[in-house]
């Protein structure tokens, strides 16, 4: 999997940060913008927002699509959550919040990390 593939993955699945995708990567490389950049950028803050306003159906489809991402055979698409979502975690506030909200294989990878 490629930038462009991982990032129209992403579009489909939460297609709420499609606004957010399209301001961010509109000055860089598009569809084709690295995922690091748009998973943290886009797709984190989204996170951020459900999980601040207990949006639970929302909050369950990013965090299953994040188990998803880190369950993956794809080295791309596993690297890109780990570093891009599940690092990101400890540096907010909530941070406590967010890890109960990861499922099994994206928790263990978040203890491997911290």
């Amino acid at each position: 999997m490629n930038s462009k593939e991982l990032n129209t993955l992403l579009l489909e699945r939460i297609p709420e940060v499609k606004d957010a995708f399209e301001k961010e990567t509109s000055w860089q490389e598009g569809i084709n913008t690295g995922s690091i950049v748009v998973f943290e950028d886009v797709f984190m803050p989204y996170i951020i927002y459900c999980v601040e306003n207990d949006l639970k159906e929302e909050t369950n489809i990013c965090f299953n699509f994040v188990e998803e991402c880190v369950c993956s055979d794809d080295y791309y698409q596993k690297e890109v959550v780990e570093v891009a979502i599940i690092e990101n975690i400890k540096s907010y506030d909530i941070e406590k919040k967010l890890v109960s909200h990861l499922r099994k294989e994206s928790l263990e990878s978040y203890k491997k990390i911290f």
